[in-house]
This record gives structure tokens, sequence and C-alpha cells, in this order.
């Protein structure tokens, strides 16, 4: 997903054409712990512009870089969420496996729309190894 860092040549622009041309300075954790196991980046897919954090009345899976994100299955239909791409991607098999990032339905969304498996983090968990934010999690 274009807003997850990678400290090569790809862009990090969440999107939009103002962090265009501003390259990551270093991998995300989780770009750096892909490429430690071995995994390949391909390259990022589109999303609904600053994951949706433009407006509430913005277009879901849509990016001023990227355009409007098609359900592949049918593509008079969207995508699904901010993380549109990432769900349309794996479901044409583009790559085994995809990254989003959640924040209100942006992996459920599209996983749902797009016949995906979508995982969804613990809320609460860091971003930056796993690690509870909290001293005690409520059981549910």
């Amino acid at each position: 997903k274009d807003n997850i860092d990678t400290g090569d040549r790809m862009q990090t622009t969440a999107g939009s054409f103002a962090l265009a041309g501003k390259p990551a300075l270093k991998d995300s954790t989780v770009a750096a712990k892909l490429r430690a196991g071995g995994a390949v980046i391909l390259g990022k897919t589109n999303l609904s512009e600053w994951a949706n954090f433009r407006s509430f009345f913005s277009t879901s899976g849509w990016s001023g870089r990227g355009g409007l994100t098609h359900n592949p299955y049918s593509l008079d239909r969207n995508a699904c969420g901010s993380s549109s791409g990432s769900g349309a991607a794996a479901a044409a098999n583009f790559a085994a496996i995809s990254f989003g990032s959640e924040t209100d339905g942006s992996i459920v969304c599209p996983a749902n729309v797009n016949s995906v498996v979508g995982l969804k983090p613990t809320v609460g968990l860091s971003r930056c190894g796993g690690r509870s934010q909290r001293r005690r999690q409520p059981h549910s």
C-alpha cells in the first residue's frame, strides 16, 4: 500500500501529489521484516488518498496519483476501503500477498468485496514489533 515506507526507489505518497518526489529514508518495520524474511516487494498499491483522512465525503479507493481502484471482478464496481488497491491486487493475483492498513474498515471492506482474506491487526498492538501498548487488553 502506498502509505507503507520502503527505503528503496519506490515513493510513499499516500496517493497524494503533495508527497511525490519525497522518498522514504528507510524501510518501515513491516517492510524491513519482510525483506529480512526473503520477501521481494514488487510495488505499492493504490489507496484512498491519505487513507481517507482527506475528507468525510471522499470517494473510497480514489487518489490523485492512482485514480479510482476498480474491483477486478466487475470493473464498474468500487474496490472499497482505503486499502482498495491491496484487495484488488490480491484478487487479481498480482502477488501472493498484499498489505493494507486498518483504521475503519480499510482492510475488511476491500477483502469482502474483492473475495479475498483480510487479516485485521489486533487493536492495541504496536506497529513497531507487535508488542502490546497497554499492560492488559480487555477480554472479549
